[in-house]
């Protein structure tokens, strides 16, 4: 009887392993079906390229730049080290590749995380709840830090809720790894003390356990944070997190004329935070979440208020972003492994009522996948246009060095893609690549705030005027070496952008030097260089 009941249980454990495999191939080939191929990474994701880049090819951390979550680079830089290409775009792609086989692999901690609570069969809605997450996949295409993230914080809570004290050793480990990728990964150590020593707490050899804890989590970060004192000049966690703290506790606006502008502020956090919510849970955890809480929460234990104190702490930067008005749904996907687990209870709910546990979950896994594609399907990117702008930077490259801001299609000019993509030899440090573009000029509603960058991040001034006119753009333009213009009909353009695009002929001293609509390009931008002796005749 005893031999039947473990090969039942070998069965279904392989069944099991089967049924994961399923759900980590649908959630690989979604992802690969919506992967950007031909487009290059851009903001963030970009810059964590560079970094990894220049690591892999000198072998050393990049002095000089101002990356403090570096984790996530240092980790791709292993990779570059061991591909080979002559095509920049091949190690872009293989960044993205990365982090789609870590989200989907993320399945697995979500599924050990689950069958703490659950059965077989509802852990593998949980897996599916998480890795058909519209916003998971769409954050899993661009190459940046939270795949990793979310993997090293949640495997933190999985080994920590394990009785072994050994894999709680190792949950420290993962938190020291975690907070290498992102710095805010440092409030967890907070619930994760607090829940070790209270786990043994009558145990006298449970200081000195915590002690080795300890240790461990500061060994693994003290290399990396020697490595940024020495090149960046701070440590990246204790520095920024001290300085958000105290960016929070500022007023925004700076200062406060009376009691209702302060009440207005508020307000307005609160309504971003609310939005913010909204648009994270939407459209799946909208309609799971709220019965799956009350049924998570209503038989609490140990381990479920270790998961409750781990969500107070881990929607710390949520909060934080929120009082900054910062509605980016990127500081949610933290949550959503966690999520997925309560969301799993408004399944187990039903299925108290209906004793068809497997049925119920397959018809749950079709729900999920129905929205999610269309969701993915109604907010997907115009690849073609992406990569029509990317083609059209290549060639507004070779023509300037100076030119205006037109975002968002102007992002491919940054960290220098376009120069690698015209650069004859790669692998190569970006320093070595080729000089970079100079931007004049960014969007502020109507008009255009003066704003310099050579790089990402564009840098401004509260006493930069507000230029509504183009002849005010072009006086700031010169003084900055302004040499081109460039102008399309979007709608983020100022009026006397567009005005330029639909009048042309109007501006004599504007000689029109590249048209995108004559090389069969469907998204039109033009091109004029700047004769500034005529513009002075004129004005």
């Amino acid at each position: 009887m005893q031999n039947l009941i473990d090969s039942e249980s070998k069965i279904f454990s392989k069944n099991t392993i089967v049924c994961l495999g399923i759900i980590a191939l649908a959630g690989f080939l979604i992802r690969l079906f919506y992967f950007p191929d031909g487009i290059p990474l851009i903001l963030d994701g970009a810059a964590y390229f560079w970094y990894a880049n220049d690591l892999s090819v000198s072998g050393t951390f990049p002095n000089n730049v101002d990356l403090a979550n570096n984790g996530w680079p240092t980790f791709m830089s292993v990779f570059f080290s061991l591909f080979s290409s002559e095509n920049f775009l091949e190690y872009m792609d293989l960044q993205r590749y990365v982090t789609i086989i870590i989200s989907v692999v993320t399945i697995i901690p979500v599924f050990i995380l689950c069958r703490k609570f659950c059965g077989n069969e509802l852990s593998l809605l949980a897996a599916s709840l998480f890795v058909f997450q519209p916003r998971i996949i769409e954050n899993s295409l661009l190459g940046v830090t939270e795949p990793l993230f979310i993997l090293l914080e949640l495997t933190c809570l999985v080994l920590f809720l394990q009785n072994n004290f050994k894999f709680k050793y190792l949950s420290f480990g993962f938190l020291a790894l975690a907070c290498l990728v992102r710095y805010e990964a440092v409030f967890l150590i907070i619930p994760l003390s607090i829940f070790f020593l209270l786990k043994c707490r009558r145990d006298k050899k449970n200081i000195l356990r915590y002690f080795i804890a300890i240790s461990i989590f500061l060994l693994i970060l003290f290399p990396m944070v020697s490595v940024r004192m020495d090149t960046m000049g701070y440590d990246g966690i204790i520095s920024h997190s001290m300085a958000a703290g105290i960016k929070f506790g500022e007023p925004d606006p700076p200062t406060y004329a009376t009691d209702s502008v302060s009440e207005f502020t508020a307000s307005l956090g609160v309504i971003s935070f609310i939005k913010s919510v909204a648009l994270a849970v939407f459209p799946i955890f909208f309609v799971f979440l709220p019965l799956g809480l009350f049924g998570f929460f209503r038989n609490r234990n140990f381990d479920k208020h270790v998961i409750l104190l781990f969500m107070i702490f881990m929607s710390l930067p949520i909060i934080y972003a929120a009082s900054r008005d910062i509605g980016d749904p990127r500081y949610f996907l933290t949550l959503f492994p966690i999520l997925s687990v309560i969301s799993v209870y408004t399944v187990k709910e039903i299925t108290r009522k209906f004793n068809k546990t497997k049925l119920i979950s397959v018809l749950f896994i079709i729900a999920i996948l129905i929205p999610s594609i269309t969701y993915l399907d109604y907010n997907k990117i115009d690849y073609e246009h992406e990569r029509e702008a990317y083609e059209i930077a290549l060639e507004v490259n070779r023509i300037t060095s100076i030119i205006n801001v037109y975002e968002p299609e102007s992002l491919y000019f940054h960290n220098q893609i376009a120069a690698a993509s015209n650069s004859q030899t790669f692998p190569v440090l970006s320093s070595l690549i080729g000089p970079k573009m100079i931007f004049v000029g960014g969007t502020s509603g109507s008009g255009w705030i003066c704003q310099n960058s050579s790089d990402v991040y564009v840098d401004t001034t509260n006493t930069c005027p507000k230029i509504n006119s183009l002849t005010d753009f072009l006086i700031y333009g010169r003084d900055n070496g302004l040499e081109h213009l460039a102008v399309d009909d979007g709608q983020e353009r100022p009026q006397f952008i567009k005005n330029v695009f639909l009048h042309e002929e109007e501006y004599l001293f504007l000689n029109k030097i590249y048209d995108s609509k004559e090389h069969g390009y469907d998204y039109h931008i033009k091109i004029f260089k700047i004769d500034y002796e005529k513009f002075d005749s004129m004005k």
